[in-house]
């Protein structure tokens, strides 16, 4: 089978080696054997000589994202726990599930809040309604605002308020309670730019946990629940806690 791919396509005949390349062909058949007298002279393996030297130095260092920072001793959460967490997480988006479907369906009376909230591309605005810096005013996520946010929305405010956290470098009490209640709302399957963001979250929760001294216990219990909801319920595994 392999013996007539080796048979040539042309008959060429006697091949001249003293053609002179200077001047053009003067047939096909001159042209064939031109191509061929090429083809012999070439070296059956090449390997091309590099100068390191005329390689500039990379300008910035970039380091590959790892999973999450383990957990200081005795602040790392109960296998237990984190399974119950996860239930208690499920049964909640399962109810507010259930209450869009009654409310697309009409079979639920809903008004959507009075509140003006931010637009979508106001980020420093929509940092300052979750964080409660919004003059003073503590913006509480009630189940009417977070209903009337389309997905879109859902996720640029998770974006904004990881962003956030990571600036920060610790997880205040009103930032967590809208960030819980936007992972309730989020659709699934989670999106690549979701995903890495919730990756982010978990990341830097863990990261705040490990470098922090003096956490309050429901500090800890939330840096536990957000890096358990991303690793265990939206199925990043790798970045999970024992």
């Amino acid at each position: 089978m392999t013996d007539c791919l080796r048979e040539p396509a042309f008959v060429v005949g006697e091949i001249d080696n003293e053609i002179n390349f200077s001047l053009p062909p003067a047939s096909g058949e001159e042209y064939i054997k031109r191509v061929i007298i090429e083809a012999q002279r070439c070296s059956d393996i090449v390997v091309a000589d590099i100068d390191s030297r005329h390689f500039g130095q990379p300008t910035i260092d970039v380091e590959p994202l790892s999973g999450c920072v383990e957990a200081p001793p005795c602040l790392g959460p109960m296998l237990d726990w984190q399974q119950c967490q996860v239930l208690d997480f499920s049964n909640i988006r399962l109810h507010i599930s259930q209450m869009k479907n009654e409310i697309q369906t009409a079979k639920r009376q809903w008004k959507p809040p009075q509140t003006n909230l931010p637009t979508i591309e106001d980020g420093k605005g929509w940092i300052q309604f979750c964080s409660g810096h919004n003059e003073g005013q503590k913006n509480v996520p009630s189940l009417n605002t977070v209903l009337c946010l389309n997905q879109p929305m859902v996720e640029q405010i998770l974006e904004y308020l990881v962003e956030y956290i990571g600036t920060q470098k610790k997880l205040d009490y009103e930032v967590g309670q809208w960030l819980y209640a936007l992972l309730v709302v989020l659709e699934m399957p989670l999106t690549p730019n979701m995903c890495s963001c919730l990756r982010s979250a978990a990341r830097t929760c863990s990261i705040i946990r490990a470098n922090s001294k003096n956490l309050e216990v429901h500090e800890i219990g939330a840096l536990n629940l957000f890096i358990c909801l991303v690793a265990r319920y939206f199925r990043q595994l790798d970045m999970a806690d024992p």
